[in-house]
């Protein structure tokens, strides 16, 4: 009788899809699609569900067991390479102990640390530009999933009524998010289209298609601006001018200062895009979150605690409950105050000077440049939205991977040995 016989690889990769489909929401969407909106909004926004919260605790639980195993936190270096990651987290972890709601906070902490935790486990067993082409796969061929279910099902992917009657949100829950993900997915992908990976090339096309039909302004200009920036540091590779760091400095500068002066001018751009200088009424929302703000700007109400404390009756019954303050740095300041809010930047810092540096090696350069940009697109669109440290937003997962380095022995090793042999290591995706 033959024994069925299952490699570690095959469960390693298995791990992996099931961690970056139940981030992605796909795990919600199926509920939804099974279930139906049995609870409030605000309840499962508050609390979660069971299924969230299992599937929560098994990504955190499966690689803190492999760290452990593998000793990974005796190393020096992780410790070293991951410093603002983790000063990011003590901050998130201190904001417990002075949180109006301490038992609310905590399990958002650890709702989060799984997020890091998932995050890490891909980068200890795979290639940046592996997980790359794997999440950015993954996120088109959600979308292509949500088109087809279009053709059936028009109202679950689609919004029917509304403002936003006509706009696509697949199976991500919110047209916005959708767009701001499928944006990502393709610059992600970039290389690989470059390179006519099939796979890329059909996953590049159902996100762009997505973005597209999302009528969603945010998903647009990051689009945009990505393609731009990816273009840009693209010349500057080809030309071989990122060798040099004075040169790559300059010129980095001097596209900061182009963009800057565009964002000065942001209006206009609404304007083009048939949208009001209000960005959909959010200028109103941080208008009224000013005085909680103030009340406890140095160290906030604890992380994730603010929506459930007496602080936010003036806003509920102002405006209503919205779970978030639709922009990530104020949020921030919600959750630690001024001093998570340091944090935060000190790891956005981090993560841009870990994909800059890596610019003038000769390994997967375009790739860094990709997540150089998308580094600097999650700075931009945080402001308009909660996406750093949102532990249910895909684009949190992905921020992530590019801001952690953790690499095991073995892929380290096997590294070395293609620089002395090659000269370099190329990435050549599987056909």
């Amino acid at each position: 009788m033959k024994t069925l016989e299952v490699r570690y690889s095959t469960l390693r990769l298995g791990f992996l899809l099931f961690g970056l489909l139940f981030y992605l929401k796909a795990f919600d969407f199926l509920m939804v699609l099974a279930l139906g909106r049995s609870s409030s909004i605000m309840d499962r926004d508050l609390e979660g569900n069971v299924v969230n919260q299992v599937c929560g605790l098994i990504t955190l639980l499966i690689p803190a067991w492999l760290f452990v195993r593998q000793r990974v936190f005796q190393r020096r270096s992780f410790y070293r390479d991951n410093l603002a990651m983790l000063l990011f987290l003590a901050c998130l972890l201190l904001s417990v102990f002075w949180s109006h709601e301490p038992a609310l906070s905590l399990r958002r902490f650890v709702a989060l640390l799984g997020v890091v935790a998932f995050a890490g486990f891909a980068l200890y067993n795979y290639s940046l530009e592996r997980l790359a082409l794997l999440i950015g796969c993954t996120i088109g061929f959600l979308s292509l999933l949500g088109l087809l279910l279009a053709l059936v099902v028009p109202e679950l992917v689609f919004y029917d009524q509304g403002a936003r009657a006509g706009a696509f949100r697949g199976l991500f829950g919110e047209k916005n998010a959708a767009a701001r993900l499928n944006a990502v997915a393709l610059l992600l992908l970039l290389p690989a289209i470059r390179q006519r990976h099939r796979w890329a090339l059909v996953a590049g096309a159902c996100a762009l298609l997505a973005v597209a039909l999302s009528r969603s302004a945010t998903g647009v200009v990051l689009l945009c601006v990505g393609l731009t920036s990816y273009a840009y540091f693209l010349m500057l590779i080809r030309l071989r001018l990122h060798r040099s760091r004075t040169t790559l400095v300059l010129s980095t500068l001097i596209y900061l200062a182009i963009c800057l002066t565009l964002y000065a001018n942001y209006h206009l751009f609404l304007d083009l895009l048939g949208r009001d200088s209000t960005l959909t009424d959010r200028t109103q929302i941080w208008a009224l979150l000013e005085a909680p703000i103030q009340a406890e700007w140095l160290r906030g109400y604890g992380f994730g605690a603010f929506w459930a404390s007496p602080a936010a009756d003036f806003f509920l019954r102002r405006w209503g409950y919205i779970g978030n303050a639709h922009s990530g740095y104020l949020e921030t300041l919600l959750h630690g105050g001024v001093i998570q809010l340091a944090a935060l930047l000190m790891l956005f810092a981090a993560t841009l000077r870990k994909h800059f540096s890596a610019l003038r090696g000769r390994v997967a350069v375009d790739w860094h440049a990709c997540a150089l940009i998308i580094t600097g697109l999650f700075i931009l669109a945080n402001y308009v939205a909660y996406v750093v440290p949102n532990y249910r937003s895909g684009e949190f997962l992905v921020f992530c991977v590019l801001a952690l380095t953790l690499r095991s022995p073995a892929r380290s090793a096997a590294a070395v040995r293609g620089l002395r042999q090659g000269g370099g290591i190329h990435w050549r995706p599987s056909p």
